[in-house]
């Protein structure tokens, strides 16, 4: 068999979670390049000082910085402490390493030959080693994180359709006289004269911030774990959090969101944050399964 039984139970295991990240990149990637908010009966006001700030093209944490900051550093630096930096994580009570080889061991068919026995118990001591464990499930709600958060963000953004800060200077509307005024003062986007319809779209989904939820998603995940499972004070990963509000500061200040987006999209993040914890750590620690948690929050 070219993958051995017990590293294919493995990642069975695992399957629901795996089939969700898929699911929602796929999500994530078909409403951020094929799909706009809704255009029709668009109503907005030339007046409006809400919508009128200034278009910044050159935005101080674009879109790959932000990735890079919220998913990069964090996969790198789950990864470095399950690696090199294993001395500095908490060690687990002694009944989860004894589980892990009792899983292990009680999982063989008794029908199998001892040569082939061996052989699998071979290909598969990486899964016993904990911290390899570890690594994967925190990989695991990592990426649940990240990819739940961008097709919640993206579906939010279209179903709200919220103008931007900079939206009037996105849209350059068009000169109009007397007789081309409106009556009441609201006017549609018929009146843009924005050649890019990227950015004119782009100008409509404020709300919730992306960079926000993002950022969030990333590093209020790094620093939530950091936390439990580093030893030491959880006030020296505040660095997590503090580069979370530079970004929400620098997307107010870009013009590109309104203060309760940001808000909003950090809200959003760590919601994801709790629920998908819940779901991966939480549970793991509740029931037994093939693979127990190696390492947990609590302390020798």
């Amino acid at each position: 068999m070219l993958v051995p039984k017990r590293t294919l139970n493995y990642f069975q295991f695992y399957s629901t979670k795996y089939i969700v990240i898929f699911l929602c990149t796929i999500f994530f990637i078909y409403t951020e390049l094929g799909l706009a908010p809704r255009l029709q009966n668009i109503k907005f006001k030339l007046d409006n000082p809400h919508i009128s700030k200034s278009y910044i093209e050159d935005e101080v944490i674009g879109g790959w910085e932000c990735i890079i900051l919220s998913v990069l550093i964090s996969s790198i630096v789950v990864f470095w402490y399950c690696t090199i930096g294993t001395p500095s994580l908490r060690k687990t009570i002694s009944r989860y390493n004894n589980n892990i080889h009792e899983a292990i061991e009680a999982s063989y068919d008794d029908d199998d030959d001892d040569d082939n026995d061996m052989e699998t118990y071979s290909s598969v001591r990486w899964v016993q080693n904990k911290y390899v464990h570890f690594l994967h499930l925190s990989l695991i709600c990592l990426l649940m994180v990240i990819t739940i958060n961008g097709a919640m963000t993206n579906s939010l953004k279209l179903i709200i359709g919220n103008f931007r800060p900079d939206f009037l200077a996105r849209c350059q509307p068009k000169p109009l006289d007397d007789e081309q005024a409106s009556v009441d003062g609201y006017y549609g986007l018929d009146i843009c004269q924005q050649p890019n319809k990227y950015i004119l779209i782009e100008g409509l989904k404020s709300t919730p911030s992306g960079h926000s939820s993002f950022i969030t998603a990333g590093l209020g995940f790094l620093f939530v774990w950091q936390s439990k499972f580093i030893v030491g004070h959880y006030l020296k990963h505040v660095w997590c959090l503090v580069l979370i509000v530079i970004v929400m500061i620098e997307r107010i200040t870009d013009h590109r969101h309104h203060w309760y987006d940001v808000l909003s999209g950090s809200l959003l993040g760590w919601l994801i944050i709790w629920a998908c914890w819940r779901n991966v750590f939480t549970k793991q620690l509740k029931r037994r399964s093939l693979l127990p948690a190696p390492v947990t929050a609590s302390m020798d």
